[in-house]
């Protein structure tokens, strides 16, 4: 079994057009601007990379940016003073510093302040609380993992802080399993985001291993024929069809450059890899559901990310 992509982009391109016009055509969800955006600082190595990504995002969509720093502890006056500080890197923006929460976790009060500013939107720090330079890939936080346990809103986690990063928002890497419930919400929310002008990439990745596991637990017996390269690739391409016309028709309409791949190997480390050495914006479905093991591997994908990424 292959490790790696698959470099027959040929082959790819004439097997995924097949697909997509065998497809039951499907529509995607309408994505409305939110109209208010929560911005999570922690004063940490993060907070500038953090209002640079938010800035780009606010000005996208037209949004105020509502700013906390949810850390315990902290004086009224030390809390107004960052967040001002940190309203002066959102040049254009309108923004509102949000009141300071009294929760003694930092997870719940970035969640009641989201609530109570109305956002339909959250951007922050992971790790939250922590240097990335101190926990890197190997961690998003507690509090990150925390927040996104409870929040039903879409997360943007800013990972390694560097400049520019805002510049990846033009870059959306949207990686989709073909049998996920959200990934046409996933898609939709990309394309809203990024516009016309943006340059779009769609990831499929085939893990075999994965596929398997979820056979034996429903209790099929794997058949090792199906595990080949070539019966992974045209099944992943048959079932991704009704998404991938989806999407080849947006681009269509808009203008958009848009490329299709699908990959071989492991889930979380190919999706990983691909986002940080494309400096991509990495979007990923995330499931309804916390308890399964798409949910496990849309949190690994976030902890061996250092690009950013949305969580839809």
């Amino acid at each position: 079994m292959s490790n790696t992509p698959l470099d027959d982009d040929l082959h790819e391109t004439m097997s995924r057009f097949k697909a997509a016009a065998q497809a039951q055509p499907i529509e995607l969800p309408k994505v409305e601007p939110p109209g208010r955006i929560l911005v999570a600082f922690d004063q940490s190595n993060q907070d500038s990379a953090v209002a640079d990504v938010a800035r780009e995002l606010c000005l996208r969509f037209g949004a105020t940016a509502v700013l906390t720093l949810a850390n315990p502890g902290l004086n009224v006056d030390t809390y107004r003073q960052h967040l001002e500080g940190m309203k002066a890197k959102l040049p254009g923006v309108n923004c509102e510093i949000a009141p300071q929460q009294d929760d003694e976790d930092p997870a719940d009060a970035i969640l009641d302040a989201k609530r109570a500013a109305g956002a339909k939107l959250l951007v922050m720090d992971a790790p939250y609380l922590e240097d990335f330079s101190r926990l890197g890939r190997d961690s998003v936080g507690s509090t990150a993992e925390r927040v996104l346990a409870k929040a039903s809103v879409p997360i943007l986690f800013v990972r390694e802080p560097r400049e520019g990063l805002a510049n990846s928002l033009s870059r959306p890497l949207v990686k989709l399993h073909v049998r996920q419930a959200e990934a046409a919400q996933a898609l939709a929310t990309t394309f809203r985001l990024g516009g016309n002008a943006a340059q779009f990439r769609v990831l499929f990745v085939v893990d075999a291993a994965a596929m398997a596991e979820a056979a034996a637990l429903l209790g099929h017996e794997v058949d090792p024929a199906r595990l080949t390269d070539d019966a992974l690739l045209a099944d992943a391409q048959a079932a991704a069809g009704s998404l991938v016309a989806a999407a080849q028709r947006w681009a269509t309409e808009n203008k958009a450059a848009l490329k299709v791949d699908f990959k071989i190997g492991s889930d979380p480390d190919v999706t990983a890899r691909e986002a940080n050495d494309g400096n991509h914006l990495l979007v990923l479905p995330c499931p309804a559901d916390r308890n399964t093991a798409a949910y496990g591997r849309a949190l690994t994908v976030l902890r061996l990310s250092s690009a950013p990424v949305l969580m839809v």
